[in-house]
């Protein structure tokens, strides 16, 4: 019990970390209310949906199906909010593999989203 409420946790501030990341770097997207909770909740989603489904082949392909009504149904505006959302799912399901991947994987997109706005100000100074 103690490993799933550290992991729920580790989760959670995963997703806030890449948001945090996100509004730093000038993404004000990233910046609502309904954006916070969705960076906090999705990881543990998937983490959950990964945990129930990891033994289970027909439970699996029937979550793949709801899964992909939902994506298709709320049409995505932003390509890089896409990989975003994917990236925080993809949190979740690796925590439920091995929290080393999760842990990783928070790193380098937090690290990347940083990266880049920094790279960004900087050929913008240039011109």
């Amino acid at each position: 019990m103690f490993d799933l409420l550290l992991v729920i946790i580790f989760l959670s501030i995963s997703g806030l970390l890449i948001r945090t990341s996100l509004v730093l770097s000038g993404q004000s997207w990233a910046n609502t209310y309904h954006h916070l909770a969705t960076y906090i909740l999705l990881p543990n989603i998937a983490y959950v949906i990964t945990t129930i489904i990891a033994g289970n082949i027909a439970l699996s392909l029937g979550m793949i199906g709801a899964l992909s009504i939902v994506r298709f149904r709320n049409p995505v505006k932003n390509p890089f909010e896409l990989v975003i959302f994917f990236g925080l799912i993809t949190i979740g399901i690796a925590m439920a593999i091995n929290y080393k991947y999760g842990l990783g994987l928070t790193i380098i997109m937090n690290l990347s989203i940083i990266i880049f706005k920094f790279v960004d100000n900087f050929y913008e100074k240039k011109g």
